[in-house]
Protein backbone atom coordinates (compact mmCIF):
# COMPACT_ATOMS: atom_id res chain seq x y z
CA UNK A 1 0.00 0.00 0.00
CA UNK A 2 3.19 2.31 0.88
CA UNK A 3 4.52 2.44 -3.35
CA UNK A 4 0.54 2.47 -4.30
CA UNK A 5 0.03 5.88 -2.46
CA UNK A 6 3.34 7.81 -4.10
CA UNK A 7 2.04 6.58 -7.74
CA UNK A 8 -1.65 7.39 -7.67
CA UNK A 9 -0.11 10.82 -6.23
CA UNK A 10 2.20 10.96 -9.19
CA UNK A 11 -0.70 10.17 -11.39
CA UNK A 12 -3.03 12.59 -9.50
CA UNK A 13 -0.58 15.13 -10.41
CA UNK A 14 0.32 14.30 -14.39
CA UNK A 15 -3.60 14.51 -14.79
CA UNK A 16 -4.10 17.87 -13.06
CA UNK A 17 -1.10 19.18 -15.03
CA UNK A 18 -2.74 17.96 -18.12
CA UNK A 19 -6.28 19.17 -17.12
CA UNK A 20 -4.47 22.89 -16.10
CA UNK A 21 -2.82 22.96 -19.48
CA UNK A 22 -5.88 21.70 -21.85
CA UNK A 23 -8.30 23.96 -20.15
CA UNK A 24 -6.06 26.93 -20.02
CA UNK A 25 -5.11 25.99 -24.08
CA UNK A 26 -9.15 26.55 -24.42
CA UNK A 27 -9.26 29.73 -22.54
CA UNK A 28 -6.95 31.54 -24.74
CA UNK A 29 -8.12 30.02 -27.80
CA UNK A 30 -11.70 30.66 -27.03
CA UNK A 31 -10.85 34.30 -26.16
CA UNK A 32 -8.67 34.94 -29.43
CA UNK A 33 -11.91 33.39 -31.60
CA UNK A 34 -14.35 35.62 -29.67
CA UNK A 35 -16.01 32.32 -28.43
CA UNK A 36 -15.78 33.25 -24.48
CA UNK A 37 -18.67 31.83 -22.85
CA UNK A 38 -18.91 27.71 -22.63
CA UNK A 39 -14.61 27.27 -23.18
CA UNK A 40 -13.55 29.57 -20.45
CA UNK A 41 -16.03 29.13 -18.07
CA UNK A 42 -15.40 25.05 -18.60
CA UNK A 43 -11.35 26.17 -18.23
CA UNK A 44 -11.73 27.96 -15.03
CA UNK A 45 -13.71 26.28 -13.74
CA UNK A 46 -12.18 23.16 -13.60
CA UNK A 47 -9.04 25.52 -12.34
CA UNK A 48 -11.36 26.72 -9.38
CA UNK A 49 -12.71 23.14 -8.70
CA UNK A 50 -9.16 21.74 -8.50
CA UNK A 51 -7.66 24.79 -6.90
CA UNK A 52 -11.00 24.61 -3.82
CA UNK A 53 -9.91 21.22 -3.45
CA UNK A 54 -6.27 21.86 -2.59
CA UNK A 55 -7.16 24.89 -0.38
CA UNK A 56 -9.72 22.47 1.91
CA UNK A 57 -6.73 20.02 2.38
CA UNK A 58 -5.73 23.27 5.01
CA UNK A 59 -8.52 21.33 7.02
CA UNK A 60 -7.66 18.38 8.60
CA UNK A 61 -7.15 18.66 11.76
CA UNK A 62 -9.42 19.62 14.66
CA UNK A 63 -9.32 22.97 16.03
CA UNK A 64 -10.92 25.76 18.45
CA UNK A 65 -12.98 27.99 17.14
CA UNK A 66 -12.41 31.16 16.44
CA UNK A 67 -16.11 32.68 16.12
CA UNK A 68 -17.45 35.70 18.48
CA UNK A 69 -18.86 34.89 22.22
CA UNK A 70 -21.87 34.95 23.04
CA UNK A 71 -21.51 35.02 26.89
CA UNK A 72 -24.94 35.80 27.15
CA UNK A 73 -26.59 32.68 25.52
CA UNK A 74 -24.27 30.54 28.23
CA UNK A 75 -26.87 29.51 30.06
CA UNK A 76 -29.35 28.48 27.34
CA UNK A 77 -25.93 26.60 25.78
CA UNK A 78 -25.99 24.59 29.10
CA UNK A 79 -28.84 23.59 28.75
CA UNK A 80 -28.86 22.09 25.04
CA UNK A 81 -28.53 18.28 24.38
CA UNK A 82 -25.10 17.49 23.87
CA UNK A 83 -26.25 16.98 20.19
CA UNK A 84 -28.79 19.37 18.60
CA UNK A 85 -31.67 17.19 16.94
CA UNK A 86 -33.50 17.42 13.23
CA UNK A 87 -36.41 18.54 15.16
CA UNK A 88 -34.39 21.65 16.70
CA UNK A 89 -32.88 22.60 13.63
CA UNK A 90 -37.01 22.51 12.43
CA UNK A 91 -37.58 24.49 15.03
CA UNK A 92 -35.46 27.47 14.62
CA UNK A 93 -37.17 27.42 10.94
CA UNK A 94 -34.39 25.04 9.08
CA UNK A 95 -36.66 22.75 6.43
CA UNK A 96 -37.33 19.46 7.16
CA UNK A 97 -35.98 18.29 3.55
CA UNK A 98 -32.35 18.83 3.13
CA UNK A 99 -31.04 22.04 2.09
CA UNK A 100 -28.07 23.98 2.80
CA UNK A 101 -27.72 26.21 5.95
CA UNK A 102 -25.81 29.25 7.60
CA UNK A 103 -25.21 32.16 9.50
CA UNK A 104 -24.02 35.63 9.19
CA UNK A 105 -21.09 37.54 10.96
CA UNK A 106 -22.25 39.22 13.19
CA UNK A 107 -25.16 36.97 13.71
CA UNK A 108 -28.91 37.15 12.65
CA UNK A 109 -30.58 33.92 12.12
CA UNK A 110 -30.17 31.02 10.64
CA UNK A 111 -30.32 30.90 6.97
CA UNK A 112 -30.78 28.03 4.56
CA UNK A 113 -31.14 27.53 0.75
CA UNK A 114 -34.16 27.77 -1.60
CA UNK A 115 -35.78 30.60 0.67
CA UNK A 116 -38.87 32.52 0.01
CA UNK A 117 -37.32 35.20 1.11
CA UNK A 118 -33.93 36.60 0.86
CA UNK A 119 -31.99 36.76 4.34
CA UNK A 120 -31.08 40.59 5.69
CA UNK A 121 -27.42 40.68 7.15
CA UNK A 122 -26.06 44.45 8.65
CA UNK A 123 -22.55 45.31 9.88
CA UNK A 124 -20.57 48.71 10.28
CA UNK A 125 -19.80 48.97 6.38
CA UNK A 126 -22.37 47.04 4.52
CA UNK A 127 -25.95 46.10 4.48
CA UNK A 128 -27.79 43.85 2.49
CA UNK A 129 -29.36 40.69 1.47
CA UNK A 130 -28.58 36.90 0.44
CA UNK A 131 -30.27 33.96 -1.36
CA UNK A 132 -28.67 31.06 -2.27
CA UNK A 133 -30.66 28.87 -4.36
CA UNK A 134 -29.29 24.98 -4.62
CA UNK A 135 -30.64 22.46 -6.82
CA UNK A 136 -32.45 19.26 -4.91
CA UNK A 137 -29.06 16.76 -5.50
CA UNK A 138 -29.94 14.43 -3.29
CA UNK A 139 -33.03 13.94 -4.82
CA UNK A 140 -32.37 12.67 -8.96
CA UNK A 141 -36.20 12.20 -9.59
CA UNK A 142 -37.52 15.81 -7.97
CA UNK A 143 -34.17 17.47 -9.60
CA UNK A 144 -35.38 15.81 -12.68
CA UNK A 145 -39.28 16.98 -12.17
CA UNK A 146 -38.54 20.58 -11.49
CA UNK A 147 -41.21 20.06 -9.16
CA UNK A 148 -39.59 22.39 -6.47
CA UNK A 149 -38.97 25.94 -5.55
CA UNK A 150 -36.87 27.80 -8.08
CA UNK A 151 -37.10 24.63 -10.19
CA UNK A 152 -37.96 26.91 -13.55
CA UNK A 153 -34.64 28.60 -12.80
CA UNK A 154 -32.74 25.72 -13.16
CA UNK A 155 -34.74 24.45 -16.15
CA UNK A 156 -31.90 23.96 -18.90
CA UNK A 157 -28.87 25.12 -16.83
CA UNK A 158 -25.88 23.26 -15.54
CA UNK A 159 -24.94 25.12 -12.88
CA UNK A 160 -25.84 23.11 -9.21
CA UNK A 161 -26.36 26.64 -6.96
CA UNK A 162 -26.27 30.16 -7.20
CA UNK A 163 -25.57 32.95 -4.91
CA UNK A 164 -27.03 36.15 -4.92
CA UNK A 165 -26.24 39.16 -3.10
CA UNK A 166 -27.59 42.52 -2.71
CA UNK A 167 -25.17 45.01 -0.94
CA UNK A 168 -25.80 48.55 -0.19
CA UNK A 169 -22.38 50.18 1.15
CA UNK A 170 -22.10 52.49 4.08
CA UNK A 171 -18.67 54.02 2.80
CA UNK A 172 -16.70 54.11 -0.64
CA UNK A 173 -14.52 51.04 -1.53
CA UNK A 174 -11.84 50.53 -3.31
CA UNK A 175 -11.86 48.00 -5.89
CA UNK A 176 -7.90 47.52 -6.62
CA UNK A 177 -8.39 46.51 -2.67
CA UNK A 178 -11.00 44.16 -2.63
CA UNK A 179 -11.75 40.46 -2.62
CA UNK A 180 -14.34 38.02 -2.82
CA UNK A 181 -13.84 34.47 -2.05
CA UNK A 182 -13.36 31.88 0.76
CA UNK A 183 -11.19 31.58 3.76
CA UNK A 184 -10.66 29.32 6.74
CA UNK A 185 -9.47 29.35 10.07
CA UNK A 186 -6.25 27.37 10.93
CA UNK A 187 -3.45 26.42 8.57
CA UNK A 188 -2.42 22.62 8.52
CA UNK A 189 0.63 20.91 6.89
CA UNK A 190 -0.04 19.18 3.37
CA UNK A 191 2.63 16.43 2.02
CA UNK A 192 4.51 17.39 -0.85
CA UNK A 193 2.54 15.32 -3.74
CA UNK A 194 -0.52 17.62 -2.46
CA UNK A 195 1.69 20.62 -2.19
CA UNK A 196 2.81 20.63 -6.19
CA UNK A 197 -0.87 19.34 -7.47
CA UNK A 198 -1.20 23.17 -5.59
CA UNK A 199 1.10 24.80 -7.28
CA UNK A 200 0.41 23.72 -10.62
CA UNK A 201 -3.69 25.07 -9.93
CA UNK A 202 -2.62 28.38 -8.75
CA UNK A 203 -0.26 28.93 -11.75
CA UNK A 204 -3.23 27.57 -14.06
CA UNK A 205 -5.64 29.38 -12.60
CA UNK A 206 -4.03 32.42 -13.12
CA UNK A 207 -3.76 32.30 -16.94
CA UNK A 208 -7.84 32.95 -16.74
CA UNK A 209 -8.09 35.02 -13.66
CA UNK A 210 -5.12 37.15 -13.93
CA UNK A 211 -2.69 38.40 -11.02
CA UNK A 212 -5.76 39.55 -9.00
CA UNK A 213 -5.96 36.00 -7.42
CA UNK A 214 -4.62 35.51 -4.61
CA UNK A 215 -4.13 31.86 -2.86
CA UNK A 216 -2.52 31.22 0.80
CA UNK A 217 -2.22 28.22 2.84
CA UNK A 218 -2.19 30.47 6.08
CA UNK A 219 1.06 30.61 8.45
CA UNK A 220 2.03 27.62 10.15
CA UNK A 221 3.91 28.93 13.05
CA UNK A 222 5.81 32.07 13.77
CA UNK A 223 6.22 35.63 15.80
CA UNK A 224 3.19 37.60 15.57
CA UNK A 225 -0.53 37.73 14.00
CA UNK A 226 -0.68 34.48 11.56
CA UNK A 227 -2.39 34.09 7.80
CA UNK A 228 -5.64 32.41 7.41
CA UNK A 229 -5.97 29.64 4.39
CA UNK A 230 -7.39 31.76 1.80
CA UNK A 231 -8.93 31.93 -1.76
CA UNK A 232 -9.62 35.43 -3.07
CA UNK A 233 -10.86 36.28 -6.26
CA UNK A 234 -11.18 39.79 -8.22
CA UNK A 235 -14.67 41.16 -8.82
CA UNK A 236 -15.25 39.73 -12.02
CA UNK A 237 -15.28 36.47 -10.82
CA UNK A 238 -19.17 37.24 -10.46
CA UNK A 239 -21.52 35.86 -13.15
CA UNK A 240 -23.76 38.84 -13.08
CA UNK A 241 -24.14 42.77 -11.87
CA UNK A 242 -26.30 45.10 -11.71
CA UNK A 243 -26.63 48.29 -10.50
CA UNK A 244 -29.74 50.45 -9.11
CA UNK A 245 -29.81 54.03 -8.41
CA UNK A 246 -30.42 55.68 -5.46
CA UNK A 247 -34.33 56.54 -5.29
CA UNK A 248 -34.76 53.33 -7.32
CA UNK A 249 -36.46 50.23 -6.76
CA UNK A 250 -33.85 47.83 -6.92
CA UNK A 251 -34.88 43.98 -8.43
CA UNK A 252 -35.59 41.31 -5.78
CA UNK A 253 -33.80 38.30 -5.29
CA UNK A 254 -36.20 36.07 -5.83
CA UNK A 255 -37.82 37.59 -9.13
CA UNK A 256 -38.29 35.07 -11.72
CA UNK A 257 -36.63 37.78 -13.97
CA UNK A 258 -33.48 38.68 -12.59
CA UNK A 259 -31.48 36.49 -15.25
CA UNK A 260 -32.72 39.02 -18.02
CA UNK A 261 -31.04 42.25 -16.06
CA UNK A 262 -28.14 43.61 -15.88
CA UNK A 263 -24.77 42.43 -17.16
CA UNK A 264 -23.37 39.06 -17.46
CA UNK A 265 -19.60 37.95 -17.95
CA UNK A 266 -20.41 35.42 -20.77
CA UNK A 267 -20.10 35.79 -23.88
CA UNK A 268 -18.17 39.26 -23.32
CA UNK A 269 -15.46 38.13 -20.84
CA UNK A 270 -13.17 41.35 -21.66
CA UNK A 271 -16.39 44.20 -22.04
CA UNK A 272 -17.42 42.47 -18.72
CA UNK A 273 -14.58 42.80 -17.03
CA UNK A 274 -13.97 46.75 -18.17
CA UNK A 275 -17.55 47.51 -16.73
CA UNK A 276 -16.77 45.96 -13.16
CA UNK A 277 -13.42 48.16 -13.27
CA UNK A 278 -15.48 51.05 -13.85
CA UNK A 279 -18.16 50.22 -10.97
CA UNK A 280 -18.00 53.08 -8.28
CA UNK A 281 -19.12 51.38 -5.15
CA UNK A 282 -20.42 53.98 -2.82
CA UNK A 283 -23.18 54.62 -0.56
CA UNK A 284 -26.35 55.60 -2.41
CA UNK A 285 -26.96 52.78 -5.33
CA UNK A 286 -27.91 49.20 -4.54
CA UNK A 287 -25.09 46.25 -6.27
CA UNK A 288 -26.67 43.82 -6.80
CA UNK A 289 -24.17 40.49 -7.89
CA UNK A 290 -24.67 36.82 -8.69
CA UNK A 291 -22.03 33.86 -8.72
CA UNK A 292 -22.55 30.76 -10.34
CA UNK A 293 -19.67 29.74 -12.26
CA UNK A 294 -17.98 26.50 -10.34
CA UNK A 295 -21.62 25.64 -9.08
CA UNK A 296 -21.16 22.41 -11.55
CA UNK A 297 -18.04 20.95 -9.71
CA UNK A 298 -19.68 21.17 -6.44
CA UNK A 299 -22.05 19.62 -5.25
CA UNK A 300 -22.51 21.87 -1.85
CA UNK A 301 -26.18 19.93 -0.82
CA UNK A 302 -24.35 16.41 -1.22
CA UNK A 303 -21.19 18.34 0.25
CA UNK A 304 -19.38 16.39 -2.32
CA UNK A 305 -17.07 17.58 -5.48
CA UNK A 306 -18.59 16.50 -8.76
CA UNK A 307 -18.26 16.93 -12.54
CA UNK A 308 -15.00 16.09 -12.89
CA UNK A 309 -13.81 12.88 -14.61
CA UNK A 310 -11.76 9.95 -12.79
CA UNK A 311 -11.55 11.51 -9.48
CA UNK A 312 -15.87 11.93 -8.46
CA UNK A 313 -17.80 12.70 -6.82
CA UNK A 314 -15.45 12.83 -3.94
CA UNK A 315 -16.69 13.81 0.04
CA UNK A 316 -15.43 17.44 0.76
CA UNK A 317 -15.23 16.31 4.05
CA UNK A 318 -12.13 14.15 2.95
CA UNK A 319 -9.70 16.88 1.85
CA UNK A 320 -12.14 19.54 3.48
CA UNK A 321 -12.19 18.98 6.61
CA UNK A 322 -15.41 19.95 8.87
CA UNK A 323 -17.54 22.60 7.78
CA UNK A 324 -18.66 25.24 7.67
CA UNK A 325 -17.14 27.21 4.53
CA UNK A 326 -16.75 31.04 5.22
CA UNK A 327 -17.81 33.17 2.66
CA UNK A 328 -16.56 36.32 2.52
CA UNK A 329 -16.06 40.22 0.62
CA UNK A 330 -13.09 42.13 2.16
CA UNK A 331 -11.15 44.76 1.45
CA UNK A 332 -6.98 44.83 2.65
CA UNK A 333 -5.17 47.52 4.35
CA UNK A 334 -1.70 47.89 1.70
CA UNK A 335 1.57 47.17 2.90
CA UNK A 336 4.70 47.71 1.50
CA UNK A 337 6.44 45.24 2.53
CA UNK A 338 4.17 42.60 3.98
CA UNK A 339 1.67 41.13 1.53
CA UNK A 340 0.28 38.69 3.53
CA UNK A 341 -3.76 38.67 3.99
CA UNK A 342 -3.92 39.47 7.79
CA UNK A 343 -6.75 39.77 10.24
CA UNK A 344 -5.59 43.21 11.34
CA UNK A 345 -5.77 44.67 7.55
CA UNK A 346 -9.36 43.25 6.83
CA UNK A 347 -12.39 45.39 6.17
CA UNK A 348 -15.12 42.61 6.38
CA UNK A 349 -18.56 43.87 4.31
CA UNK A 350 -19.81 40.37 3.94
CA UNK A 351 -19.08 36.97 6.18
CA UNK A 352 -21.51 33.78 6.20
CA UNK A 353 -20.68 30.60 7.15
CA UNK A 354 -22.47 28.02 5.77
CA UNK A 355 -22.74 24.35 5.72
CA UNK A 356 -25.24 21.07 4.28
CA UNK A 357 -27.76 19.79 6.58
CA UNK A 358 -26.47 16.47 5.67
CA UNK A 359 -23.25 17.06 6.89
CA UNK A 360 -23.63 19.86 9.82
CA UNK A 361 -20.86 21.01 12.04
CA UNK A 362 -19.83 20.81 15.59
CA UNK A 363 -22.86 22.24 18.19
CA UNK A 364 -21.20 24.83 19.55
CA UNK A 365 -20.34 26.15 15.70
CA UNK A 366 -24.42 26.40 14.85
CA UNK A 367 -24.98 28.08 18.24
CA UNK A 368 -22.51 30.97 18.07
CA UNK A 369 -24.07 31.78 14.20
CA UNK A 370 -27.38 30.95 15.41
CA UNK A 371 -28.74 34.30 16.95
CA UNK A 372 -32.29 35.30 16.89
CA UNK A 373 -32.98 30.98 15.81
CA UNK A 374 -32.38 30.38 19.45
CA UNK A 375 -34.55 32.39 21.00
CA UNK A 376 -37.38 30.89 18.59
CA UNK A 377 -36.12 27.15 19.95
CA UNK A 378 -36.56 28.71 23.19
CA UNK A 379 -40.13 30.16 23.11
CA UNK A 380 -40.62 26.43 21.40
CA UNK A 381 -39.17 24.13 24.38
CA UNK A 382 -41.47 26.45 26.53
CA UNK A 383 -44.24 25.85 24.61
CA UNK A 384 -43.54 22.18 24.61
CA UNK A 385 -42.83 22.19 28.94
CA UNK A 386 -46.07 23.91 29.54
CA UNK A 387 -47.99 21.45 27.64
CA UNK A 388 -50.06 19.07 29.97
CA UNK A 389 -48.39 16.13 31.17
CA UNK A 390 -49.70 12.32 30.77
CA UNK A 391 -50.22 10.92 33.90
CA UNK A 392 -48.11 8.81 35.78
CA UNK A 393 -48.72 5.09 34.89
CA UNK A 394 -50.25 3.02 37.73
CA UNK A 395 -47.91 0.06 38.38
CA UNK A 396 -47.92 -2.31 41.65
CA UNK A 397 -44.66 -3.72 42.69
CA UNK A 398 -43.15 -1.83 39.77
CA UNK A 399 -45.42 -3.33 36.98
CA UNK A 400 -47.67 -0.97 35.07
CA UNK A 401 -50.68 -1.77 35.31
CA UNK A 402 -52.09 -1.14 32.38
CA UNK A 403 -49.18 -2.19 30.20
CA UNK A 404 -51.09 -5.12 28.54
CA UNK A 405 -53.48 -2.77 27.22
CA UNK A 406 -50.92 -0.60 25.53
CA UNK A 407 -49.13 -3.45 24.40
CA UNK A 408 -52.44 -4.35 22.61
CA UNK A 409 -53.12 -0.81 21.38
CA UNK A 410 -49.04 -0.78 19.79
CA UNK A 411 -49.75 -4.37 18.19
CA UNK A 412 -52.53 -3.33 15.91
CA UNK A 413 -51.81 -6.54 14.16
CA UNK A 414 -52.37 -8.99 17.77
CA UNK A 415 -55.60 -11.04 17.36
CA UNK A 416 -55.78 -11.76 21.31
CA UNK A 417 -53.85 -10.32 24.49
CA UNK A 418 -52.52 -12.61 26.87
CA UNK A 419 -53.40 -12.01 30.16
Amino acid sequence: MSGILPQALMLLEAITAWMLATSSAVADAATAAGVHNEALTVGSSILLAALVGALALSLKKEKVSSFPRNDFRDDFRKSMPENLTEEDFINMGMPAEPHLEGGFLPPTRLIHSNSTEAFTFDNENCSGQFLVLHRPTHDSRLDASGAYRYGDHFAGKKRLWELRFRFHFKRRVSLSDLFFGAELEEYVPVNAATKRVMDLSVAGMRQVVGDRLYHTLGDESGDGERERPAILLPLWAFDQFIETAEGETPPDLTDPNLPAYGHKRVGQIREYKRMIDGLDLRPGPTFTFCFWGVSRFCDVMLWQASGIPIFTPIDLNLYCGKPPLNLVLYTLKGDEEDKRHLQSRKTYYFRCCFWSSLKRPDKDVVMKLAGRSLDLLKRRRKHLSNLPKAPAPLSIFGLNVFQCCVDCETAPFATSCAS
